[in-house]
């Protein structure tokens, strides 16, 4: 991760490449941080936290893509792009669950960047 750009209070940091395809899941790090990169599959990026703040189940090895959301697959708990948690149960009823940390990110130069938090 070279080469940050920096807006005013704004670190950017390129994490991963712009060709990730919709439905895909890379796995990265940011320090010490466990992240993913993901691609919805109406083409948005997403980069979060890459447990899953249920059963810490890693994100990259046990999440599928879904539309505009992640699944956990070890128990089926669901992820907006906004990082809200769900439920969704055999009947279509969705349960307001843990939410999981996202970071801001953009397309930019062939790259997906996310912007460091203030206290990095």
């Amino acid at each position: 991760m070279s080469d940050p750009k920096s807006s005013g209070e704004e670190e950017w940091v390129p994490i991963a490449s712009a060709d990730l395809a919709p439905g895909v899941i890379v796995e990265t790090n940011l320090d010490s941080e466990e992240l993913i990169v993901w691609r919805t599959l109406e083409g948005f990026p997403c980069v979060m936290e890459a447990r899953c703040p249920h059963q810490w189940s890693h994100l990259g090895a046990e999440g599928v893509v879904e539309g505009e959301e992640i699944v956990c697959l070890t128990h089926c708990w669901r992820f907006s792009r906004n990082g809200e948690g769900w439920k969704a149960g055999m009947t279509g009823r969705r349960d307001r669950k843990g939410d999981i940390m996202v970071l801001p990110c953009k397309e930019e130069s062939n790259q997906i960047w996310i912007q460091r938090r203030k206290d990095e």
